[in-house]
């Protein structure tokens, strides 16, 4: 039975179902969500999997705490003219927004300002915007995206990931500062009204943390404007200093004397309880049946917009979560019982910043230490048919890449593309789907990804899009990856020198 108990039709119904509207987009804290929890809870039952809870239960339950600005983030620039103080108080949507996310409590700070270029710091480019500037509880200014310098620093006219915002706020956290001031980019030459458009349906939204998160560093984004008027007693508009930093090939950091920045940020808070869900199929060797290779995937999605518009998440990720299923119960049926465990989970919060899988590796249900590996499945059912991108597939271990190479001359007409797999990839796909919080702690893992499309994030993600051949070749990918670390003479090793003689020992 095995691999062929894998079957479009039956990936079709679960996607179909789970992307219908009754299930109103699968928001993490919302009804909808809880419905597609007891659907997958009720397919593990159906196949016997082991619940890992004492109530007999297959949800990993959590509190997540739910945050949005009771009010627009005030924001001013202080400084003195003449003998006396000037408060100059800029407009919310027209100079500047902010996001809630990762603000654990209400703020109000005032603080001294620093221009910090880019606000990167390259390594391997000898590049550092803060390296002759002190930054530690001020407010840095800093421009979007990465300078513009050589073909030979950050790649020319392609970004590389120092140019993602999430990258900046990393950097800035490290560097303990007050707030980030991200200016637009003047030679791009956006209209900020156009940025705030595109960021409002995410600033409308509640944010979502566990309550055990650090906090994170208040983000305002500013338009050029704003930012000339921060600068204005520096003699140079923010354009000048970004000519003056990419003509001289190096940071041009300075702190900005008798000018601070003012801002108030009110929070309003709330508690919410979300799960995991999680089902154990137990290995039967007496020697490594202790091990556990994670079958994971994301079941929540973007629920509902503003306009009563239902984002139905069927690629996102209601293909991964039914390979999760399929792959399930291709497990359970294969006359031969798997040597290792299989640990089959789909987490909720993915969409809110990877929060079902960071509390999973925080609090697993299963030790850490023997979990072997992880292979993550997110959006498998668009775009060309006889592909799908490996991520991270080497990049622990050579062992799991080899064996998933050499499972993948069992399908037919697919094609391993590795396009994506790279740290410095400007898409940053490494980091955004749940194998990173298992990557973290040094486990093995192979993303499954077929790409971006049209209808990603939009309403338009239905059932009636999805490629389910290409779904089903992927599920069998990943089935026979599994299967193959699971029966093999060792687990994968981590930095492995010479590989395994793979092909030879595995069995299906």
């Amino acid at each position: 039975m095995g691999l062929q108990s894998i079957s479009q039709n039956d990936l079709r119904a679960h996607i179909t179902f789970l992307s219908s509207d009754p299930l109103e987009g699968r928001e993490t804290g919302e009804k909808g969500l809880q419905i597609a929890a007891e659907y997958i809870a009720s397919q593990f039952r159906r196949l016997g999997l082991t619940s890992l809870n004492p109530d007999g239960s297959y949800f990993q339950k959590y509190e997540l705490l739910k945050i949005k600005f009771k009010s627009d983030p005030q924001f001013s620039l202080i400084y003195q003219e003449g003998s006396g103080t000037v408060k100059e108080i800029f407009s919310y949507r027209e100079d500047y927004f902010s996001s809630s996310r990762g603000i654990v409590n209400g703020l109000e700070v005032k603080a001294s300002l620093v221009f910090a270029g880019y606000g990167i710091t390259a390594p391997e480019y000898e590049y550092d915007d803060y390296a002759n500037v002190d930054v530690a509880s001020k407010i840095v200014l800093i421009i979007d995206g990465e300078p513009d310098i050589s073909e030979d620093i950050f790649k020319g006219d392609e970004d590389t990931h120092y140019s993602d915002i999430r990258e900046k706020l990393k950097r800035a956290k490290e560097k303990k500062v007050a707030a980030l001031l991200v200016a637009s980019n003047p030679k791009k030459g956006e209209i900020f009204s156009d940025k705030y458009k595109r960021w409002r349906r995410w600033l409308r939204r509640e944010t979502m943390l566990l309550p055990s998160s650090e906090k994170s560093v208040p983000l305002f984004i500013i338009s050029s404007r704003t930012a000339d008027r921060i600068l204005a007693n520096t003699g140079n508009s923010l354009r000048d200093l970004q000519t003056e930093l990419e003509n001289d090939g190096k940071s041009n950091a300075q702190e900005l004397p008798d000018r601070y920045v003012h801002f108030i940020l009110e929070i309003e808070k709330t508690s919410i309880i979300t799960q995991n869900v999680a089902g154990l199929f137990p290995g039967v060797d007496p020697e490594v049946g202790h091990e556990t290779i994670v079958i994971s995937a994301h079941y929540d999605h973007l629920g509902v917009d503003d306009k009563g518009s239902i984002w139905h998440g069927a690629d996102d990720n209601g293909t991964g979560t039914s390979a999760v299923l399929e792959i399930a119960e291709a497990i359970v049926w294969n006359t031969t019982p798997p040597k290792r465990s299989f640990l089959f989970l789909a987490v909720s919060g993915e969409e809110k910043g990877l929060l079902g899988s960071k509390f999973y590796t925080t609090q697993p249900l299963l030790p850490l230490d023997n979990t072997i590996t992880d292979l993550n499945i997110d959006m498998i059912g668009r775009n060309a048919p006889d592909s799908v991108y490996i991520i991270g597939s080497n990049m622990i271990s050579e062992d799991l890449h080899e064996i998933n190479e050499y499972a993948s001359g069992k399908i037919d007409n697919l094609f391993l593309n590795y396009l994506y797999n790279s740290l410095d990839d400007p898409n940053r796909f490494y980091y955004r789907s749940d194998h990173y919080n298992f990557a973290q702690y040094g486990i093995p893992i192979i993303f499954y990804f077929a790409g971006i499309h049209k209808d990603y994030h939009k309403p338009t993600d239905t059932a009636d899009k999805i490629d389910y051949a290409k779904t089903e070749k992927i599920a069998r990918l990943v089935y026979l990856t599994g299967w193959g670390i699971s029966q093999n003479d060792v687990r994968p090793r981590k930095n492995a020198g010479e590989y395994p003689e793979i092909p030879d020992r595995i069995k299906y």
